[in-house]
């Protein structure tokens, strides 16, 4: 299976960043959604710069979760399979067979002069010698993704089509592959994608049986089933709005059960931070306590660092005068500290960023246990201490769930005065009041007798 989940890289490679993905990422842990390794540092703390892929400003795709850690600028980045697969080597030497690693190598060839069809052409005449290579199946149903949008005005649904067909015989090949969260997250795109295309064939049936699969693997973009052009003629089924119902009441008990699992996964740790951010003001960890507060480690090179600033900005907007600061620490790919300060306040002012930024050294982020990838997002109480960690790009629905749980926890110290005990009734006694009236009544009783 290790080596199954390695290969899934080659599609990353392949593929690049998506495009036409409608769907957002699925939310994720330290295991799910896309997120960039960490890159390597150099000796002052800052991280070394790499040149950006040509698809660095588009939204990430499902796969990328997957993606193995970049090369070295100086060193060539490998696509073929493993070559300790000795076995698999000889197989593949058999007149007539068509090598997979033969294939992966000329499919790259073709993605690097941006021939998406190309390298799908080529991948594809290994698929009779491999007809039930999952790793093969699962790379062609990413490069048919990305075949389809690559006209972003004129998708080509049948190449949707052609990723859901590859993706389910991916899946009979290999079951447990439906175990693993990014497989399940790209499958309810790839599912979803299909549901347009059949959509507009004119078969609102099928497509609402798509829609049905993608949700069942992850899909949870409820909004955009409503929305969504392509599926106008599946809004006109009877049937349609009990799906959106029961789908609304699935994703929510879903990402109920995720952010349980999160916080219960998260161990606590110390952590804090004394930086200067790009304004040139002070900041720390300290000046946060009593505060629901989001740390956000980032760095603007980063594509799903980026994905996720709008719902930074807009969990500022709607919580601040309720307590909770978000504060971005970034890891630049710079060559000193000026630089990384300038490319934090360029992104900062270009995006319209309502909350602080500062760079840091690696020091910062070795505090974090299991540190391996952008962006990581700490959630702290009022406390300061740490509830939740996430990696990777979340959709605003999951950070707003973590941050709602937080915001309706009681300060410690601050009980309800119901629960205390009124100081005059001891343990087995009668409350004040009705000592009070005992009394009142013997009184009067001592009275009457006097008369």
């Amino acid at each position: 299976m290790s080596r199954r989940l390695l290969f899934l890289g080659l599609a990353v490679v392949l593929c690049g960043c998506g495009e036409d993905v409608k769907a957002p990422p699925v939310a994720a842990n330290k295991q799910t959604g896309p997120a960039d390794p960490v890159p390597p540092a150099k000796s002052d703390g800052t991280t070394r710069r790499s040149k950006p892929d040509a698809d660095d400003e588009e939204v990430m795709d499902e796969l990328a979760a997957a993606g193995k850690p970049e090369a070295d600028d100086d060193e060539e980045k490998t696509t073929t399979p493993d070559d300790g697969d000795k076995e698999g080597d000889k197989e593949s030497e058999k007149p007539g067979k068509v090598s997979l690693q033969k294939a992966f190598k000329s499919a790259n060839k073709f993605m690097q002069k941006g021939d998406v069809k190309g390298a799908l052409s080529e991948l594809e005449k290994a698929v009779p010698d491999n007809p039930d290579d999952a790793n093969l199946l699962l790379n062609l149903a990413a490069l048919c993704q990305r075949a389809a949008s690559d006209d972003k005005s004129k998708p080509e649904y049948e190449f949707y089509k052609k990723a859901a067909d590859y993706f389910r015989r991916a899946l009979k090949a290999d079951t447990s592959l439906a175990e693993n969260p990014n497989i399940g997250s790209f499958a309810g795109t790839t599912y979803y994608n299909e549901a347009r295309a059949l959509a507009k064939e004119d078969k609102p049936a099928d497509a609402l049986k798509a829609l049905q699969e993608a949700v069942d693997m992850g899909f949870k973009d409820v909004d955009e089933l409503e929305k969504e052009d392509d599926l106008a003629a599946v809004r006109e089924l009877p049937e349609f709005p009990e799906f959106v119902t029961k789908t609304r009441a699935t994703i929510q008990e879903r990402q109920k059960r995720e952010i349980d699992k999160i916080f219960a996964e998260t161990k606590p740790f110390d952590f804090t931070f004394e930086a200067t951010d790009i304004e040139g003001n002070a900041i720390a960890m300290a000046d946060l306590k009593g505060k629901i507060a989001i740390i956000d480690v980032w760095g603007t090179w980063c594509p799903p660092c980026r994905m996720e600033i709008p719902h930074f900005i807009e969990l500022q907007t709607k919580y601040k005068d309720a307590g909770v600061e978000i504060v971005g620490l970034n890891l630049e790919r710079a060559k000193d500290d000026e630089e990384a300060v300038q490319l934090i306040q360029e992104f900062h002012k270009e995006n319209k960023m309502n909350y602080r930024c500062a760079p840091i050294k690696q020091a910062t982020t070795d505090q974090i246990p299991e540190f391996a990838a952008f962006p990581t997002t700490m959630f702290f109480d009022r406390t300061g201490k740490v509830r939740a960690k996430i990696v990777g790009y979340n959709p605003l629905e999951i950070l707003e769930m973590i941050v709602s749980r937080l915001l309706e926890e009681k300060p410690e110290g601050d009980k309800p005065a119901t629960e205390e005990k009124a100081p005059e009734q001891k343990a087995g006694g009668k409350p004040t009041e009705e000592k009070a009236q005992e009394k009142s009544d013997k009184e009067a009783k001592i009275d009457d007798a006097g008369k």
